[in-house]
């Protein structure tokens, strides 16, 4: 297990330049790290707000590049956030799958003639799959390898299942663990995915302290786990003060944590930090989705939490007559808090998803334990075929970039990065070899020894994500460099810009989107005007592309104000064109 998480987390996060997909993320570390306290407490890009989440995630890789930036650099250092939170995630998951299967209304059936698995293990067992079907999510896969806040809300929302764990053994621990974990998710996400998770949370806390006992669930066929009748005595009821007081203090708990940075802000930075605040609050993605986003939520939502969304529906389905047990009922209840937060966020992107996949893992888990054999066989041959199929493809285009044959296939990569010039990287093909070996020595386990383990399934999804992971990193991560790297583009804009005289002085960003605002501002050593300061900068820095409407217009001013000094193209981005403007005397 550990050698396969070693082997999801580590391949994609280190060894290349900063991407565009980081660039924001990182964009925020880098200005805090090198900046002032308010660049902590109003967080910016090169001087440009940051007006989405909140701060927490950033702060730890500020920490990280002040720590580990001279030694490692900057981008690795930050990168590093995640094998601080992904680790936490996957401890947190485990844990509390484990507490919530070791329960005795979770526990399977015990056989006529014996052989039944034990407590211990059968709670192993559900804990172990629920972290291989995190693994094998394949929404979260470029997600977990990217310098943004989508490792810390897993984790967050991890750490609070175990929270909702340990609820009958003690309670207040639990209240105050849940409550710090809604603070610290919103100053990672913001106050809507909070306030859903809060919701489920205070669900989970009241139910079990007044919530019926669950009623026996039944058999449902002769090859699954099932549950044996639940003891009523197992979910012992507090009575309503105790109930208050871990709500208060679960709700005084998150409350103090999230007005934390604020008030921090306001007190710190007062002349800043009405005006941050004022456009944050008319950031939020607040509203009602309509068709279009129901349309996108089903559609992104099918494969991003593929698998987890059948898993999960099936666990309901086999659970059904105990669906009030508390390792379905409590899961349940975070996910449908965070699904209706989820309805009312518009507009709808990835990050929305994000938040729910933690308690789809628990769900996932406990139904990935009941599968029919027939329905199981079906989930392992489409995982076999999928991902099979993934890296002959990968292994195709590779050869026929190296080879240029068949033409259209080398074509094909020529179109996605031109002017790219492929060597042949020994060791990135033997470590592709050898995730393909690995790959094809469980194939033949599952194909030939037929075993019939209950971690089979996730096992085929978490290592077929991880070996098609590893082949596309390690054989396309120079084309990939190459087109998304700015680091050639920001030094010979800084050439441009020095050699026209400078200086110290700062340049106006001209409808440059932040991703780029970081990249340029990183590798050029560019310092970029501040949003709002009445700084008066020599040169503006103008960015056109061809698959956005911006037009040919020079940055604001009096007509006449502005020169063209200097023009250019990306290489492997020609519908991209660069400008530098000169002001006039």
């Amino acid at each position: 297990m550990a050698t396969l998480l070693l082997a999801f987390i580590v391949p994609g996060l280190f060894g290349h330049d900063l991407w565009q997909q980081d660039a924001v993320g990182f964009g925020q570390m880098w200005s805090m790290a090198h900046g002032t306290l308010a660049d902590w407490l109003l967080p910016n890009v090169a001087g440009a707000p940051v007006l989405q989440g909140g701060p927490l995630p950033y702060w730890l890789g500020a920490l990280l590049i002040l720590l580990a930036g001279p030694i490692v650099g900057d981008v690795n250092a930050a990168a590093a956030a995640n094998l601080i939170w992904i680790p936490l995630a996957v401890t947190a998951l485990w844990h509390g799958a484990h507490r919530l299967a070791s329960r005795d209304e979770a526990q399977p059936v015990a056989g006529a003639f014996g052989g039944e698995a034990s407590r211990a293990d059968y709670a192993r067992l559900v804990a172990d799959v629920a972290v291989l079907v995190l693994v094998g999510t394949i929404g979260i896969l470029l997600r977990f390898h990217q310098t943004q806040a989508d490792g810390a809300s897993v984790a967050l929302v991890s750490v609070a299942i175990f929270a909702i764990s340990l609820v009958e053994l003690r309670l207040i621990l639990a209240a105050a663990l849940a409550g710090a974990c809604v603070g610290a998710l919103a100053l990672t996400q913001g106050p809507l995915p909070a306030a859903g998770l809060l919701l489920g949370l205070l669900a989970v806390l009241w139910r079990s302290q007044f919530g019926p006992a669950p009623a026996p669930p039944r058999a449902l066929h002769a090859d699954a786990v099932v549950p044996m009748a639940a003891d009523p005595a197992a979910a012992p009821r507090r009575g309503l003060a105790q109930a208050v007081v871990a709500t208060a203090l679960l709700l005084l708990t998150a409350v103090v944590i999230a007005a934390a940075w604020p008030l921090a802000a306001f007190t710190a930075v007062p002349h800043g930090a009405p005006a941050y605040f004022d456009a944050w609050r008319a950031a939020l993605p607040m509203g009602l989705p309509g068709a279009d986003g129901g349309s996108w939520l089903l559609r992104t939502g099918a494969w991003f939490l593929w698998p987890l969304w059948p898993l999960a529906a099936w666990s309901v389905y086999a659970w059904r007559s105990s669906v009030r047990a508390p390792h379905v009922e409590r899961p349940l209840l975070l996910s449908a808090g965070l699904f209706l937060a989820l309805l009312c966020s518009a507009p709808l992107d990835e990050r929305s998803l994000v938040v729910g996949i933690a308690p789809l893992a628990v769900l996932a888990a406990f139904g990935a334990t009941c599968l029919r054999r027939a329905l199981d066989n079906v989930i392992d041959w489409f995982a076999i075929a999928i991902f099979s199929l993934a890296l002959v493809f990968f292994w195709a285009y590779y050869l026929a970039m190296q080879a240029g044959a068949p033409k259209a296939m080398a074509a094909s990569v020529a179109r996605l990065a031109p002017g790219y010039t492929p060597h042949l990287q020994v060791l990135a093909v033997a470590l592709a070899a050898v995730a393909a070996v690995i790959w094809a020595q469980i194939v033949a386990w599952r194909v030939l020894r037929r075993p019939r383990v209950l971690w089979r399934g996730p096992l085929l999804a978490a290592a077929g994500v991880t070996a098609v992971w590893i082949t596309a990193n390690v054989l396309f991560l120079p084309a990939v460099d190459y087109v998304f790297s700015y680091r050639s583009l920001a030094t010979e804009l800084a050439t441009q810009l020095r050699a026209r005289g400078l200086g110290q002085g700062c340049v106006q960003s001209h409808r440059i989107p932040l991703a780029e605002r970081a990249l340029i501002a990183y590798y050029g050593q560019i310092r970029f005007d501040r949003d709002g300061s009445a700084e008066t900068c020599r040169f503006a820095l103008h960015r056109e592309s061809r698959r956005s409407t911006l037009d040919e217009d020079p940055p604001p001013g009096v007509r006449g104000m502005w020169e063209l000094a200097w023009e250019s193209r990306r290489r492997a981005r020609p519908d991209e064109r660069w400008r530098i403007w000169a002001r006039s005397p």
